[in-house]
């Protein structure tokens, strides 16, 4: 095991888990050249079938079909074999070979030579012959034992070669024992002495070795680990802690696809570390009117977490004597004001939709423009009044200044919000994909039904930041009229 080897991976496991997934990734990467040396070994045999016996036997058959299915598990491996299920279809191959090459060896026609002389034996077949032109002869000579024992051997360096705990090690080579013994018992066949006796003895040394090496393998694993741990143990706490804080969060979001009314609503928040600074929320305020709410604190990590934990309660309290969308947010940015020193800013927007009014009043804190799709024209409109961010002054917005938004919200319109992880997300290159890029996808996907705009989008920005590394939270909130 290579000592230089990160353990930050292993060390979010319990030891024997840990244990485990350092065997299976290993697994993963042995497993594709050792399937490698199983297609050129298939490779000759069938060479070599065709040009010894140029004819067309049982045992050709079935080093074809052998040789076709290694192939195509060969092109298709990482789409096949990942570290939940390679060393259970290591186990399943291991034996699966053995009595490939088993069945290929015992079907494989010996030359049937009959001596008239006194003194020469007669050698037993078995032959089993479909008289029909063109058949496939199937014939059991007289094999020496020994070729079977060979077998053995050549399984257990096989097991060798692989990584497996000591249970399985056990199992595996009982297996390689027991089956060619059963071929053997099965042909009648005579144990040679000569040559099966040491070869089942050289077989036993190596369950021995591997046995051994198991176990210091699994030694120096466990140093390693227990080293690491204790070298980190401060940072896994506190990333423990970030993780539970993290589910905390998340569970403090509303469900991500909801209908409230006539309402269908879609969204969507990824948090760009542990704790995100991102949070969206709706709420049916009255019979007729449904609030919408989606915020963005700079920066992100556990001040902003906790900022928004405050943010969330607050609203709630807010939202029981008004809905007035200024009103709320004027309240929203006293709390930040009155509850932190910090310079914290947050960019927000709180909207009602008054379905009986079909309206829509919004209210932007300095939060990016959301965008407006007609259900009758398809038609994108950019809302692009807003007052200043949250925290940042004492009010929202200058004496005499209105600027709530107010427009038509009918049947089969949508309303798309959203934070800065979508127009700043990035390539590769370090080119965002800006807000030209959003109008484009909403413009072609205009009559796209909520989920699916947003899905669509999610995808979109993926796609062009190449799955290169997250570097802001991404919330998404769609709000479609039915």
């Amino acid at each position: 095991m290579d000592l230089l080897e990160t353990f930050d991976h292993y060390l979010n496991y319990p030891r024997d888990q840990a244990y485990n997934l350092y065997l299976d990734r290993k697994n993963l990467k042995i497993f594709r050249p050792v399937l490698l040396i199983f297609i050129f070994i298939y490779l000759v045999t069938t060479a070599v079938n065709i040009g010894d016996l140029q004819s067309f036997n049982a045992s050709l058959v079935i080093s074809i079909i052998n040789l076709i299915v290694l192939t195509s598990l060969r092109f298709k491996y990482k789409k096949i074999f990942n570290m939940n299920n390679i060393r259970r279809y290591i186990y399943i191959f291991l034996i699966v070979q053995l009595l490939m090459l088993l069945t290929i060896d015992i079907l494989y026609p010996g030359e049937n030579k009959n001596s008239n002389s006194a003194g020469d034996k007669k050698k037993t077949e078995k032959v089993l012959t479909d008289e029909k032109d063109g058949s496939i002869n199937i014939t059991v000579g007289d094999k020496k034992s020994g070729s079977y024992a060979q077998f053995i051997i050549m399984f257990c360096i096989l097991i060798m070669i692989f990584r497996f705990s000591r249970i399985e090690i056990i199992q595996l080579f009982a297996i390689g024992f027991f089956i060619p013994l059963i071929s053997i018992i099965v042909l009648n066949q005579k144990l040679d002495l000569t040559s099966g006796i040491p070869n089942l003895i050289v077989s036993i040394i190596l369950l021995i070795i591997a046995l051994t090496s198991e176990r210091k393998r699994q030694q120096k694993f466990y140093e390693q680990y227990d080293f690491s741990y204790k070298k980190n143990y401060e940072n896994l706490r506190m990333k423990k802690e970030l993780n539970y804080a993290r589910e905390i969060q998340l569970s403090m979001l509303p469900e991500n696809e909801a209908i409230i009314g006539d309402l269908e609503i879609a969204a969507v928040s990824l948090p760009a570390s542990e704790v995100g600074g991102d949070y969206f929320d709706y709420f049916k305020v009255s019979e007729n009117e449904i609030g919408i709410f989606i915020c963005d604190v700079s920066g992100h990590g556990v001040a902003s977490g906790l900022l928004l934990s405050g943010l969330r309660s607050c609203m709630h309290l807010i939202l029981e004597d008004h809905s007035k969308p200024g009103i709320v947010i004027e309240k929203l940015n006293r709390m930040i004001r009155k509850t932190q020193n910090r310079k914290m800013f947050v960019t927000a927007i709180f909207a009602i939709i008054d379905v009986r009014k079909n309206k829509c009043y919004l209210y932007n804190a300095g939060h990016l423009p959301p965008y407006k799709i007609s259900g009758e024209s398809k038609e994108i409109f950019k809302i692009r009044k807003h007052g200043i961010a949250l925290g940042a002054m004492r009010t929202v917005e200058a004496e005499g200044n209105n600027n709530e938004v107010v427009f038509d919200f009918k049947k089969n319109d949508k309303i798309i919000f959203y934070t800065d992880g979508v127009n700043e997300a990035m390539d590769d290159k370090l080119t965002e994909y800006g807000l030209d890029n959003l109008e484009l996808y909403l413009n072609n996907n205009a009559d796209k039904k909520a989920n699916e705009l947003l899905k669509g989008l999610v995808s979109d920005v993926k796609k062009f930041s190449k799955n290169t590394v997250q570097r802001d939270d991404l919330t998404l909130l769609i709000i479609q009229r039915n």
